[in-house]
């Protein structure tokens, strides 16, 4: 809905939120091997940020509360992936947004989705 609805202020939004994200250390050494605070946090703005285009606040209420639930787990127990280019995947995700190619950035979101969770079950 967002690639459809979203104007010019959220198209600001996306790239700045990617911006920060793709700025910020996903690893902080004394932070361990998990995802650093100011990683998950620009993470999340960034996945916001593409969700805020669509208008519809119950839409944007039950992100909020889907990635508050998943956060932890996905935090604490992903470690790092040098064969995965997180990077790559959102600059992928920010491209297909806001060249509004909804079909495009459904697939890229999937795979990113299928990517994280393949890494939150996998045995290490």
């Amino acid at each position: 809905m967002s690639v459809e609805r979203g104007d010019v202020d959220w198209e600001a939004r996306v790239r700045a939120a990617h911006h920060r994200l793709s700025r910020t250390p996903p690893y902080a050494p004394e932070e361990g091997e998990y995802y650093s605070e100011a990683w998950s946090e620009a993470h999340r703005l960034f996945h916001r940020a593409l969700m805020e285009g669509c208008g519809n606040p119950v839409l944007l209420e039950t992100f909020d509360r889907l990635w508050t639930a998943s956060e932890l787990a996905r935090r604490w127990s992903t470690y790092r992936n040098p064969g995965r280019d997180g990077v790559e995947e959102h600059r992928r995700l920010e491209e297909a947004a806001l060249a509004r190619d909804a079909d495009t950035a459904a697939e890229v979101l999937v795979r990113h989705l299928t990517l994280t969770a393949e890494g939150l079950t996998a045995d290490t």
